[in-house]
């Protein structure tokens, strides 16, 4: 990756855009399980994005259905070298030996304007090359979220290089003062105009995106979550309740970052579930595990025992299959552990009841005022036998809610991606 790097920075140093369409072309990735398909002449560039599991969309709805045009992954990290070229060339051979250490607080458009003309002539010539080398076949861009700025200018220039530029948005998952704060701030107005088709999760990712801007009303498409296939039609089986699972959690997420919020943070229910765990482990009864999304996730104060395994990065998917239950917060795994018929215990330890808006639409049922209550239930629920996948109405509607009907999600993003 270093050599691939080194000679995509090469090219924005030299300004040569046809070796840097050449590069992007043959860095273009195909897993095995993405068969080429001879007969179809599109080809849809999906911006790679393996965690939170939009690679896994992707592979289910290829999987399944007939539409789907030939699909090639770009490395995202390529796309940031060359926006960090032109917005800020301090320190880039620290950048180019760790790409994750790029500023990604930068915004494309608040760019000076000789800095982003020149990253747009650039990403021009680019897709202007890039299309010639594809001259046979017709290419579509997909990413799948509107607010990473270093992709901008690329779907810039796809939008005026007749270029379909499509987003299949994942991230679904808010609280419902952070949605009115995202649309009261519009802050990603401007970037709309530039994708031709908008594919969301569910219904209130759909109005919130209208209410950002009015003209998306007639080229959004709500699709359903493919992974939703993952956790659903699964063989009933019965075993006793023994494994659990921490799913560690942002302090901030779902807390709208405005002034007044500013001293807001989910810490404390995040600490005391560690020392819960920490007290819970001895149990013979009992396997604790803790799964961290990265190494930038929130680290707690609270020594975590040693005996207790805790595993970092990649998707929370398998921790989740093995799991009876799921301890978890704001986040998209959390619905996801419900959806495969967990027990879920979602901890609000926090001393302002007022703090509780900011929890996402969760089922109250699964939402734990104290470490006592939660504590109990977990001793209710170890070493009893279960039949998994648990059948909960209401947890069925919750999933819904942020993950869509899985009814004809197939069909509706194999459409999405070959239209």
């Amino acid at each position: 990756m270093f050599l691939l790097h080194f000679l995509i920075l090469l090219t924005c140093i030299l300004n040569l855009t046809k070796p840097c369409a050449y590069l992007i072309k043959i860095s273009l990735f195909q897993p095995k399980i993405f068969k080429r398909k001879s007969n179809n002449r599109k080809i849809a560039i999906i911006l790679d994005r393996v965690s939170g599991g939009g690679r896994r969309d992707i592979e289910i709805t290829n999987k399944f259905s007939k539409q789907v045009p030939n699909i090639f992954f770009l490395r995202r990290s390529i796309v940031k070298m060359i926006f960090y070229y032109f917005a800020d060339k301090s320190n880039l051979l620290t950048k180019l030996i760790d790409v994750s250490k790029l500023n990604n607080r930068m915004k494309y458009f608040g760019l000076p304007l000789n800095k982003r003309n020149k990253l747009d002539a650039f990403w021009a010539g680019v897709i202007i090359n890039l299309k010639k080398y594809y001259k046979n076949e017709d290419i579509s861009v997909v990413g799948f979220a509107y607010y990473y700025n270093t992709e901008f200018p690329l779907f810039v220039a796809c939008k005026n290089n007749q270029v379909k530029v499509k987003l299949w948005n994942k991230e679904c998952f808010m609280s419902d003062p952070h949605v009115r704060q995202r649309t009261k701030l519009n802050e990603y107005k401007q970037i709309f105009q530039f994708f031709d088709t908008i594919g969301v999760y569910n219904n209130f990712m759909k109005k919130m995106f209208i209410d950002m801007d009015k003209q998306n009303k007639n080229k959004i498409y709500v699709n359903g979550c493919p992974r939703l296939l993952d956790f659903i039609h699964k063989t009933k089986k019965q075993k006793k309740i023994k494994n659990i699972l921490f799913l560690t959690f942002n302090s901030i997420t779902g807390i709208p970052p405005i002034k007044k919020n500013l001293h807001l943070n989910w810490n404390m229910s995040h600490n005391k579930v560690i020392e819960i765990l920490n007290e819970i482990y001895k149990n013979k009864n009992l396997n604790v595990i803790i799964k961290r999304k990265n190494q930038n996730s929130y680290k707690s104060k609270i020594q975590i025992n040693k005996n207790i395994k805790v595993f970092e990065g990649g998707t929370a998917e398998k921790y989740i299959n093995k799991s009876d239950i799921i301890i978890g917060h704001n986040s998209g795994s959390t619905i996801e552990a419900l959806a495969n018929g967990k027990h879920v215990m979602v901890p609000f330890f926090e001393k302002s009841i007022k703090q509780k808006k900011f929890l996402y639409k969760f089922n109250q049922d699964i939402v734990y005022s104290s470490e006592r209550k939660l504590k109990k239930r977990i001793f209710q629920l170890v070493g009893k036998k279960n039949i998994f996948p648990l059948e909960n109405r209401k947890n069925k509607k919750n999933v819904e809610y942020f993950l869509g009907s899985s009814k004809n999600v197939i069909n509706k993003c194999g459409r999405f991606l070959n239209s």
